[in-house]
């Protein structure tokens, strides 16, 4: 009884023309115009990931230029040279796998081999596979002969990995880069040799096949040939699921309904269910990616592609979410694909990363809650340790203990609002002591761009913040600045004082030049005159005396007052604006600041277990909104 093992279908269905030959269409045509032509180069390098068609290529090109009918790109396959070259025994066909032979000895026993004329053929073809392999004296060695080879020598070379082979070598040959099939094409192929083998199969276990190959033409038949094994001749699409832990799809248009309808529950009792399945998270992961991609394309193409075989199914999750949920539900399941390995178990990775889905969806159940802008005296706490002593923990000395931020929301109370003021400082080691910094808080020179404030400057203007009230547990707190009203066109009867006008030179629509002058600027006095307002005011830089100026400042009064305003400014010595108002409550806020600092008890651990020190105006607020910023 004869027993003989079966041809494996990535075998028997090997091409061996270019018309049999599957995806490479531009390669085909290259090599098709030069053998018609007889134009033949003496090198070719053939690139691509496994199971593409290098070495298949190479075959077909040796039976072409060795076919006893001639030189064509349509070799009979009948002759002596086609039929050996098919069966891997033509003697003048010599294929070396570069990965085994990587030495400079081998490489010239072959080049040696090379100046002998062929035995049988026309040619004689060296097929070079991995070439890449190579060692540099292996290279070396076949540099001149690559490049200058005997007439009849045909070098192929092959390479997965293309980047390692030397440039020299590179510049010798004609490449051809040959590209993985698409799922669709590779399913079609698929399709025709089950059909030429008279076995059933479903559509959908052939695309599952075709995607799983990655557009390797010899994993696909391989994949094939198990699917034929698994299914006992049948190659279903549930069979075929099972065979490559394949991800349901209905599971994943469940979860993605669940996102859809913003229900946590249903989202976390589907991820539940899938962990007591043991489920592929990654493989979840990524088709939540891949069916986020399709939509979202779907949404600025207009539709569906009509090929999509589960076009039924995201039809109805199409207008489900808009293009900023689709973008957010790509990027978290990216992210959370790569970042599995991280968590404590993949399920759990996996639950976190369907909650962030929903937590993060514009306008969903679970919507992120702002909070208010932190107050002009939030401040927060760090401070940096440097390594004093050998016996100092290596932790304590790369890391800093975590930045304390208060934020300040708008409070029904008004003891809401009471905030305690902790400034960060820069510590060093009693062994190494830096030199001290010094801001000088209480001068600030004016803008000198006439009408633009830049934006991190003029932001704070904008947003108002609840008057804080200092804590009575902290000695010598700060008196936090009050918070600036929204300015109102409504004319006001009443006279600008001593007093009130560091505020009141805050409230006038003014920017740039012409609103530093004011909260630079201290009130003489006021009066009014009729419709008319007459201020006279005193200012420390002179170039605010000028006419151009005072004409600017009394047309921003004008609009504050609604009225017309006759103004005067002097120069001389100021003490009551608005600039000097803001630095005297940040020099308060500072001095308090370094008094609760001193006072902190996990500073005092660190300088009595590391003999550190703080060093002398370090010491830095939170918000740096100081006279320059009002």
């Amino acid at each position: 009884m004869n027993h003989s093992v079966s041809q494996a279908l990535a075998r028997k269905w090997r091409p061996r023309d270019f018309d049999s030959l599957v995806g490479q269409a531009h390669v085909v045509k290259a090599l098709s115009h030069a053998l018609d032509n007889q134009r033949l180069h003496h090198a070719y390098l053939f690139t691509g990931t496994r199971g593409v068609g290098k070495t298949t290529i190479a075959r077909i090109l040796a039976r072409a230029v060795n076919c006893e009918e001639g030189i064509s790109r349509t070799p009979c396959g009948k002759c002596q040279a086609c039929v050996e070259i098919s069966q891997g025994r033509f003697v003048d066909l010599l294929e070396v796998d570069a990965a085994t032979n990587t030495r400079v000895d081998e490489m010239r026993a072959l080049l040696e081999n090379a100046m002998y004329a062929p035995t049988a053929g026309r040619y004689k073809v060296y097929v070079i596979d991995e070439v890449h392999m190579l060692s540099t004296s292996a290279f070396n060695a076949m540099l001149k002969t690559l490049e200058e080879p005997p007439g009849h020598v045909l070098f192929i070379l092959a390479t997965t990995d293309p980047q390692k082979i030397p440039a020299t070598v590179l510049s010798r040959c004609l490449q051809f880069a040959l590209r993985q099939l698409p799922p669709d094409q590779l399913a079609d192929h698929l399709a025709h040799i089950l059909s030429e083998e008279k076995i059933a199969f479903e559509p959908g276990a052939l695309r599952l096949l075709a995607k799983a190959a990655r557009g390797s033409v010899r994993d696909a038949l391989s994949l094939t040939d198990q699917a034929i094994a698994y299914s006992a001749g049948h190659v279903g699409e549930e069979t075929v699921r099972t065979m490559l832990g394949a991800v349901d799809q209905q599971v994943v248009h469940q979860l993605l309904q669940a996102l859809a309808q913003g229900d946590g529950k249903a989202l976390l009792e589907l991820s539940n269910a899938l962990a007591t399945a043991s489920a592929p998270f990654g493989a979840i992961l990524d088709e939540l990616a891949a069916i986020a991609y399709r939509l979202s394309v779907a949404h600025f193409a207009g539709g569906l592609d009509a090929d999509d075989p589960d076009q039924a199914a995201l039809q109805n999750l199409q207008g489900a979410f808009g293009a900023e949920d689709l973008q957010l539900i790509y990027q978290i399941a990216t992210h959370a694909r790569a970042e599995l390995h991280l968590a404590p178990e993949e399920s759990i990775g996996f639950s976190m990363a369907l909650v962030r889905m929903l937590a993060f969806k514009p306008g969903g159940q679970g919507g992120v809650t702002r909070v208010a802008p932190l107050a002009p005296s939030a401040v927060k706490a760090t401070v940096p340790v440097q390594k004093s002593a050998p016996a100092a923990s290596a932790s304590m000395a790369k890391t800093a203990p975590p930045a304390v931020s208060l934020v300040a929301s708008q409070p029904t109370q008004p003891a809401a609002a009471e905030l305690h003021p902790v400034v960060p400082a820069v510590v060093t080691s009693a062994a190494a002591s830096a030199p001290a910094q010094t801001d000088n808080f209480d001068e600030s020179p004016p803008w000198d761009t006439a009408d633009d404030v830049p934006a991190s400057k003029s932001a704070s203007a904008q947003v108002a913040a609840p008057i804080a009230k200092a804590p009575a547990d902290v000695p010598n707190a700060p008196i936090l600045p009050f918070a600036q009203p929204a300015f109102s066109q409504s004319a006001s009867g009443d006279l600008p004082s001593a007093a009130n006008w560091p505020q009141v030179s805050q409230e006038v629509p003014a920017k740039g030049l012409t609103r530093q002058a004011l909260v630079q600027a201290e009130l003489v006095e006021a009066s009014r005159e009729g419709d008319t307002l007459q201020i006279s005011l005193r200012t420390a830089i002179k170039a605010y005396t000028e006419v151009s100026m005072v004409t600017r400042l009394e047309s921003a009064l004008g609009q504050y007052y609604g009225c017309a305003v006759r103004l005067q400014v002097q120069f001389g010595e100021v003490q009551q604006t608005a600039h000097a108002v803001q630095s005297e409550t940040r020099r308060q806020a500072l001095d308090g600041a370094k008094q609760a600092l001193q006072e902190d008890p996990f500073l005092k651990d660190i300088q009595n277990l590391m003999g550190a020190t703080v060093v002398s105006g370090s010491e830095r607020t939170l918000s740096n909104t100081g006279p320059a910023d009002i």
